[in-house]
């Protein structure tokens, strides 16, 4: 949640908390009681969707993932430089051709065509197994290699679960708080009208003062 969010949070809570300190003032009004439940359903809304937002932090699963596929780059490459060295003197243009890529050139675009030029490596370096003992590519190196491929796809799926869940969080939020201010543009003429402990009242509308909103009035603090 954002600052303006968090103030707006933080005013919703204290309205409510004023309220149960004096739930005879208003639990007898029939109109205000569905308002304020409704209120306090929002808010735990939106502490619920505001733990989701912080809980779901891709920055470690991105890092994870990136120091996999860097090492997964790494042992693809040196790989395919010995390939590529066995498909030139062979004359195999088709097997070059899957092959022949700079470090650069093997990195860059989308995460998943990267694992497709690494896995058409890997496949070729197995294919090709036996005819390229004399180029120092054993079991062992396209083995490594074919694991570092399996574990890759659970990474970048592991990461973009995270950041679907930190994106339906942080887009709910607005509405609940749009909800809220609703419910609470009600509950303020409910309050100045029905309700006659002037203390009360009073209390009340300073707690509903929030800083940077645009609300019933143009001062410094206004209400949300």
């Amino acid at each position: 949640m954002n600052r303006r969010q968090l103030n707006m949070l933080a005013m919703y809570q204290s309205v409510l908390s004023h309220l149960d300190q004096f739930p005879a003032t208003w639990n007898q009004l029939a109109p205000v009681t569905p308002i304020v439940d409704n209120l306090r359903k929002t808010v735990t809304d939106l502490l619920t969707q505001s733990q989701l937002q912080e809980q779901n932090h891709t920055a470690g699963h991105t890092k994870n993932k990136d120091a996999h596929f860097y090492k997964m780059l790494e042992h693809a490459y040196q790989l395919s430089l010995k390939i590529r060295a066995y498909a030139k003197l062979t004359q195999n243009n088709v097997l070059l051709h899957d092959v022949n890529h700079s470090y650069s050139a093997m990195e860059a675009g989308a995460e998943q065509l990267v694992l497709q030029r690494c896995e058409r490596i890997a496949q070729h370096a197995r294919a090709k197994l036996s005819e390229l003992t004399a180029y120092q590519v054993t079991e062992a190196d396209v083995t490594i290699l074919e694991q570092l491929l399996k574990e890759a796809q659970p990474l970048t799926s592991a990461r973009n679960v995270i950041a679907g869940a930190r994106k339906t969080a942080t887009s709910s939020i607005p509405e609940l708080i749009a909800f809220a201010r609703q419910q609470l543009d009600v509950l303020d003429d409910l309050v100045e009208g029905l309700i006659t402990d002037q203390t009360f009242t009073s209390t009340y509308f300073n707690l509903r003062q929030v800083y940077d909103r645009v609300g019933r009035s143009a001062q410094t603090k206004t209400q949300g």
